[in-house]
């Protein structure tokens, strides 16, 4: 949000289609948008297909379908400000009324130049049913960031991951964040289930490689990660609250790394 002297304005989405159907973004090239860059709202069979984003301004997700049902994103190419894909399904009440998950999303193919792969934080609706596969990333906060907070409320169900290779992480390879930016009382938290991440590599990582931390009201459940490899970084893993871990051949600074 930028200040006039007449009155407060929202920046606007680059590309946004509203309660569409059948819609194709592909063969584009998009450079500085003011926000979030392609964002389908309410759609139903959606392809974005062989676009590439050169955006660095605040805020600037690359592509974020929201509360959106059969997506395909696949041979992306984004050098973006923020989130490259963020998967959403609205915020607090607004996701709560509609009601409306994100669901049956396949992601492949893709490149992230400086930022990768996020779901939420406005994950109200609910986000289920997601694949995502043979992806590259070169710099990022996050590789792969699942966020949330006790206010959100929502859940994530059936994400599955694999063949993703990445240079350098600052944060973690694998994040899943329970308590972003909550501050309406905590009543509301998010639930995970089933969610299986295998054939990861990265190069290095500047904080903790794995993190799952759930709430003690709302634990992660069924958590499999599966062929991880980090071949460099601080800390191997940080993960509570989490019901049904499965480490499987993850492997932190050439050392098998097991379940807390």
């Amino acid at each position: 949000m930028y200040q006039t002297d007449d009155d407060f304005h929202l920046r606007p989405c680059m590309i946004q289609f509203y309660g569409c159907k059948n819609v194709l973004v592909e063969d584009l090239k998009i450079y500085d948008s003011p926000f979030w860059i392609i964002h389908p709202v309410f759609c139903d069979n959606v392809t974005v297909r062989n676009v590439y984003i050169d955006s660095n301004n605040y805020n600037n997700d690359g592509c974020d379908p929201e509360s959106c049902t059969n997506v395909l994103i696949e041979d992306m190419d984004f050098n973006v400000g923020d989130d490259g894909i963020a998967i959403k399904s609205g915020r607090d009440q607004d996701g709560w009324r509609i009601g409306q998950a994100t669901e049956n999303v396949i992601i492949r193919n893709c490149h992230f130049a400086r930022w990768a792969i996020t779901v939420g934080s406005e994950m109200s609706g609910g986000v289920r049913n997601i694949y995502i596969e043979d992806c590259k990333i070169d710099s990022c906060r996050n590789g792969i960031y699942f966020k949330s907070n006790p206010d959100r409320g929502g859940y994530f169900e059936n994400l599955n991951m694999r063949r993703i290779e990445a240079d350098v992480c600052l944060w973690g390879v694998i994040n899943f964040r329970t308590n972003y930016h909550g501050y309406r009382g905590g009543n509301h938290p998010t639930l995970f289930h089933n969610i299986c991440i295998e054939d990861v590599t990265c190069n290095r990582v500047d904080s903790v490689a794995l993190m799952a931390n759930g709430l003690p009201e709302a634990k992660l459940h069924n958590i499999t990660l599966r062929n991880i490899n980090v071949k460099k970084a601080p800390k191997a893993i940080q993960m509570e609250n989490v019901v049904n871990l499965t480490l499987d051949n993850v492997v932190v600074n050439g050392e098998k790394v097991t379940a807390p």
